[in-house]
């Protein structure tokens, strides 16, 4: 099977967003899409510079929909 694209991982850490009602902490939302921290943090810094998610606060940071 085949690696996910990076679209396809940015499509997926969106779904999961959308599945909360506040802010998720970095590290619960990494453990529970699957992914390696470098993964993680590509998406999710790409996501933020397209403003399709926000910083938040926490000891290891949060994200919410924008």
């Amino acid at each position: 099977m085949a690696r996910p694209t990076f679209n396809e991982d940015c499509k997926a850490f969106l779904a999961s967003l959308r599945k909360k009602t506040k802010p998720v902490g970095n590290g619960a939302l990494r453990k529970e899409l699957g992914w390696a921290e470098t993964r993680y943090w590509k998406v999710h810094e790409s996501l933020i510079e397209a403003g399709r998610v926000l910083r938040g606060r926490g000891r290891g940071g949060s994200v919410s929909r924008a």
